[in-house]
């Protein structure tokens, strides 16, 4: 089939991808439950566990509901993120394998649907009739709704957090299904966690619904949760991009994070930050340090100096508190579950993120500071 390709020349996502790029942990808050009566025939909470892990195969089609409080601020270039992780989002999706699914986003303003083939990722733009596809690998990209879905978001945590042990939660009914249910509570106290509530088909594993609750939390603040679902095998034109409904295909150039993240990766890290030790690269990405385990888990890596400062700009428009150090300060900031700050050492500045307190990167800061005194550039 002929493609004219147009190729549109991306803009740069801006400084701000750096920061949300660290943002893997998606998904949304709860819908009204149906009060039909359940079944208490359930398995237990590890064999659950396994199951969900293990329903990656599992074909299903569905209608989504979510809604997230993160109190993302709002970021220049990057609406799409910012309403996806701070507000409601509507959500059909139909889901084959990682490498055959389609997911749209329907809203006042119009539909928007991303297909994922087996030959790559496509975008289209019912409103303006836009059919757009990546080109280039996405090994780090900014979250999509398809990473709400209850599916997608529950495999995750468990595999961000494979040791903590889940307890059984009461059966609910959900999208017509009798759900067995579990909870993961991180033990660890560093972390912003509180609870994370699965509840998933016990016959296959799918998750139905997904509850994140911030640790001291009352309610969830994160929830995504199936209205409607079928474990039916989507057709193979419901996962075709519309290629002859939008009259051709327009290309646009993956978001460079990866490449921009490799460019930072000659300046070493130090081997622990806050207590928690450095852990193995992550795959392709020499730049960025990983420390701690599970859910407790913030990445840490140097930034370039005009990019620190914008972040540090927007951060204490914000609300960020200001850390000031010998050689330098920090600013730093915690939305529900996202801690993020900017530790300025002059002419060295790194970004650090993840789900842990305050605290724990108040030490962080400090020891970077303290590491900008043992290391010192040859070149």
């Amino acid at each position: 089939m002929a493609i004219r390709g147009r190729m549109i020349g991306r803009r740069a996502l801006g400084r701000w991808a750096l920061v949300a790029a660290t943002a893997v942990l998606a998904c949304a808050v709860p819908a009204v439950l149906a009060n039909l009566p359940v079944s208490s025939a359930e398995p237990g909470a590890g064999v659950l566990r396994q199951r969900v892990i293990d329903s990656a195969g599992q074909t299903y089609t569905g209608y989504v509901k979510t809604q997230a409080e993160l109190g993302l601020p709002s970021l220049p270039q990057l609406s799409d993120v910012t309403s996806l992780l701070s507000g409601f989002t509507d959500i059909r999706v139909w889901y084959r394998s990682q490498d055959q699914n389609r997911v749209d986003v329907v809203n006042t303003l119009g539909e928007r649907d991303v297909y994922q083939t087996p030959d790559g990722v496509y975008t289209w733009d019912y409103g303006t009739n836009l059919l757009t596809e990546i080109v280039g690998t996405e090994q780090v990209r900014l979250p999509r709704a398809g990473d709400l879905v209850p599916p997608d978001l529950a495999r995750r945590v468990l595999a961000m957090d494979p040791v903590d042990p889940v307890v059984s939660l009461p059966p609910r009914r959900v999208a017509g299904i009798t759900a067995a249910g579990m909870r993961l509570r991180p033990t660890d106290p560093a972390t912003t966690v509180g609870q994370v509530d699965i509840w998933a088909d016990p016959a296959t594993g799918l998750p139905l619904q997904v509850q994140v609750t911030a640790r001291g939390g009352t309610k969830p603040i994160l929830v995504s949760q199936f209205i409607d679902v079928t474990h039916d095998n989507p057709s193979d034109a419901t996962l075709s991009p519309p290629i002859d409904a939008a009259g051709g295909v327009s290309q646009a150039a993956a978001p460079n994070v990866l490449n921009a993240l490799n460019q930072l990766g000659r300046l070493p890290l130090p081997t622990q930050l806050a207590g928690h030790q450095l852990q193995p690269q992550i795959p392709g990405l020499p730049g960025v340090g990983r420390y701690g385990n599970g859910l407790s888990t913030f990445v840490a890596l140097p930034i370039p100096d005009n990019v620190g400062e914008s972040a540090q700009d927007t951060m204490t428009k914000a609300g960020a508190t200001t850390i000031h150090m010998t050689t330098g300060h920090a600013v730093l900031i915690q939305i529900p579950l996202l801690t993020v700050m900017v530790v300025d050492l002059r002419f060295r500045t790194y970004l650090v993120a993840g789900f842990v307190d305050q605290a724990t990167f108040r030490q962080a800061a400090t020891d970077l500071d303290q590491f900008r005194f043992t290391f010192r550039p040859t070149g």
